[in-house]
């Protein structure tokens, strides 16, 4: 699944009113893209073979953030 530059976009501009902070966001991005790398099953329901390369992490990062199945450990924490 490839999507376009402009479909990412709006992805993270549905992401932003989930996290509100772009540092935050990019911060969940970026841990949650490394732990799919190192072989974390997804959190939302998604065929595996629409995911399973590298250059899909973004975009299923993103989705799991929108729909709110992302864990907010990162975002208490820094908040105390």
């Amino acid at each position: 699944m490839t999507l376009q530059i402009q479909d990412t976009l709006e992805l993270v501009r549905q992401a932003m009113k989930v996290v509100k902070s772009r540092y935050l966001l990019c911060i969940l991005i970026s841990q949650r893209i490394h732990q799919l790398e190192k072989g974390a099953p997804p959190v939302i329901d998604v065929n595996p073979d629409d995911y399973s390369s590298p250059k899909t992490f973004l975009t299923l990062s993103l989705l799991e953030i929108i729909q709110g199945n992302m864990e907010n450990e990162t975002t208490e924490s820094t908040s105390a």
